[in-house]
């Protein structure tokens, strides 16, 4: 058993979580099947489901934030996408899979861009359709552990194993390998197929530790990997696949949708400043990874979770969904104070606690801070929205939290004017709102949902790669 999950955030976050019942119809509205380009998206006023990969490197969390250079490149993406569309609602979700479910997931319509690192490839361009790379001549390099005899060539691992992901370009190129071996009437590689919950990083960490004796990489992965793990062996000139190209992946009857990607590449591909920037910050600060949750983010977040956990369940709610808000209202900061005069971790005025819809003093300890917050969320749900929908009840409850009860019951006078449906909140009132007030409800509704569609996909994620250890 090695110790990959204690440098994941949600490891510490979902260690003492219970299933929350109805959970799924909140997120069954981002992973339902739908298929359609980037105009039916904006048109529909859709969010753009952004299929990633969990791992250490490309897509993760550290003290709640979504992170990682595919993370970072698609929320510029979202910005980018805001100012072609400015009069339109533009948002995206990231949807986590495994490395083996990035492709299948695209083409049922589960996601409309796979963004993983991804290699383009033979067989999966067969399948999809890439963008313009973002990054070129890359190479999938062998690396061994501190006992694995040294390879000159990739041709040497003939006879012997090596670990990938299923799915992997790695494990495609390593078929192909096979292939020539076999008409050289060598040994074929003894592939093993590592369980799809675990990610290249954990591979990589368990060569180092001598668990698998091979593994394939990118080549900047393993440089980065090797810093961290020094018992590595990296075998440069052992490369199963050369000058590789990395880029996203959509439907092939997606073409304005891989038009606006390409587009968007030639801003944050290698040598660009943008892409440099992101790129250096997650494959070459080697601090940066080596420890991607720092102690002082444990400490901090810890007794956080316990309270969000045990003030959700009291006023049923699912507690990652509270987490999420209280992210987006102040990014963990008991400290931080509004303008408003609102306060603490859930970003609420003393009056509003002290009112006698939450009857609760003394805002600025922790604990009275997430419970008022949390009371108060109840009390919105129960008083202003018990009419609408079920599973848009969070929603509405979650914008008169940022905008007022009585600015949203403004809105939803609006949607019913404009032929909307009032007891909706994505894809009608939001609509509403954001002629009414503007970016900032609807944002932050999107916001809350984008946080927790990630950290509850990565906590099945998380879940499943702890049992496969």
């Amino acid at each position: 058993m090695i110790g990959v999950l204690r440098t994941l955030l949600l490891a510490c976050l979902i260690a003492a979580a219970l299933p929350v019942p109805g959970w799924g119809a909140e997120l069954a509205r981002v992973q339902k099947a739908w298929k359609g380009d980037l105009p039916e998206i904006i048109e529909s006023h859709r969010p753009i489901r952004v299929l990633v990969v969990y791992n250490r490197t490309n897509f993760f969390m550290k003290e709640g934030v979504i992170r990682g250079l595919e993370a970072d490149m698609m929320s510029a993406y979202e910005k980018h996408l805001a100012s072609v569309y400015k009069k339109e609602l533009v948002r995206l979700v990231f949807v986590p899979v495994a490395i083996n479910e990035l492709i299948p997931a695209l083409l049922d319509g589960r996601g409309d861009i796979a963004a993983a690192g991804l290699t383009v490839t033979e067989e999966r361009s067969r399948q999809a359709a890439f963008a313009d790379p973002y990054r070129t001549g890359v190479n999938e390099i062998v690396v061994g552990g501190p006992r694995s005899p040294a390879l000159a060539t990739a041709e040497d691992l003939s006879g012997r194993k090596a670990s990938v992901l299923p799915g992997s370009s790695y494990a495609e190129h390593l078929a192909d390998l096979n292939a020539r071996l076999k008409k050289q009437r060598k040994k074929q590689v003894r592939i093993v197929n590592a369980d799809p919950y675990l990610a290249t990083e954990d591979l990589l960490e368990m060569t180092a530790r001598g668990m698998v004796p091979y593994t394939v990489a990118d080549n900047f992965l393993a440089d980065l990997w090797q810093k961290v793990f020094p018992r590595l062996h990296l075998y440069q000139e052992a490369t199963v696949h050369t000058d590789g190209k990395l880029a996203w992946a959509v439907r092939k009857d997606c073409p304005e949708l891989r038009k606006s990607l390409s587009e968007f590449a030639a801003t944050v591909r290698q040598g660009t400043l943008l892409g440099n920037m992101f790129f250096k910050r997650y494959y070459e600060n080697d601090d940066f990874v080596s420890d991607p949750t720092t102690q002082v983010a444990v400490g901090k977040l810890r007794p956080m979770a316990k309270l969000f956990q045990k003030y959700a369940k009291m006023y049923d709610f699912d507690w990652l969904k509270v987490a999420a808000m209280a992210y987006q209202e102040s990014r963990f900061d008991m400290n931080r104070k509004s303008s408003a005069g609102a306060v603490g971790v859930m970003q609420i005025k003393p009056s509003t606690a002290a009112g006698p819809s939450v009857g609760i003093q003394d805002v600025y300890t922790l604990d009275n801070n997430i419970h008022a917050g949390v009371k108060y969320l109840r009390y919105l749900v129960d008083n202003y929205f018990s009419d609408v929908d079920p599973v848009a009840k969070m929603d509405f409850a979650l914008a008169a939290y940022n905008a007022g009860p009585n600015r949203i019951i403004q809105v939803r006078q609006r949607a019913e004017a404009m032929g909307l449906n009032p007891n909706r909140w994505f894809g009608n009132c939001e609509w509403a709102a954001f002629d009414l007030i503007g970016r900032e409800t609807t944002s932050y509704v999107a916001h809350v949902q984008m946080y927790y569609a990630a950290y509850k996909g990565s906590e099945e994620i998380l879940l499943k790669r702890r049992e496969a250890m």
